[in-house]
């Protein structure tokens, strides 16, 4: 019973900030999409975290995938027309950060939450780095790497042995198949 509550809490908590995230970045204001082109729905360059670090060096987002990776938006859950690519895979392999290719989560750590995102119980050593939410509330996850918006990590559930959930949004990530060699890991001189 225990379990059941805190997912049902937990998946509340996601639905409301979901909703909320939707309503805020559904029609984005001119000034935050002066960096996508509208005609592609690819996104150009523009600065994320230092001038170094610009959108062509990575790889090329689509306005969504940029909507969520760079600006820290949520994409839809499960059950509301829309099924994150990777919430229901099951198959052997590797997710790795679709701005930098950084190896990030393997499915030997992916587990059902039911939470409408893929969840993972562990990261692959330092690949994920963790900050706290502006508000406080909830501790968002990062690529180590490029400083991709991943989702959010929750502790205390007790889902799984390691009592972690790292829910992912799907648009974060590529899944490469085990026996498929990922492209190279995108690093860039500091």
């Amino acid at each position: 019973m225990f379990r059941f509550l805190a997912v049902f809490f937990s998946i509340l908590a996601l639905l409301i900030f979901a909703s909320i995230t939707l309503i805020k970045q559904d029609k984005p204001s001119k000034s935050s999409t002066a960096a996508y082109d509208d005609e592609t729905e690819t996104a150009t360059p523009s600065n994320l975290n230092s001038p170094e670090k610009t959108m062509t060096e990575y790889n090329q987002l689509s306005a969504e995938e940029a909507r969520v990776i760079i600006n820290k938006g949520t994409e839809p859950p499960d059950g509301f027309s829309f099924k994150g690519e990777y919430t229901e895979n099951k198959a052997e392999g590797l997710y790795v950060c679709r701005q930098c290719n950084s190896p990030l989560y393997t499915s030997e750590h992916k587990f059902q939450s039911h939470c409408g995102w893929p969840a993972f119980d562990d990261e692959i050593k330092d690949a994920v780095r963790r900050e706290m939410d502006a508000d406080g509330s909830r501790t968002e996850i990062l690529c180590s790497n490029c400083d991709g918006h991943l989702g959010h990590v929750f502790e205390g559930e007790r889902l799984t042995e390691n009592n972690v959930r790292h829910c992912v949004n799907s648009i974060s990530m590529k899944f490469y198949a085990k026996g498929t060699e990922p492209p190279p890991k995108i690093v860039l001189d500091k």
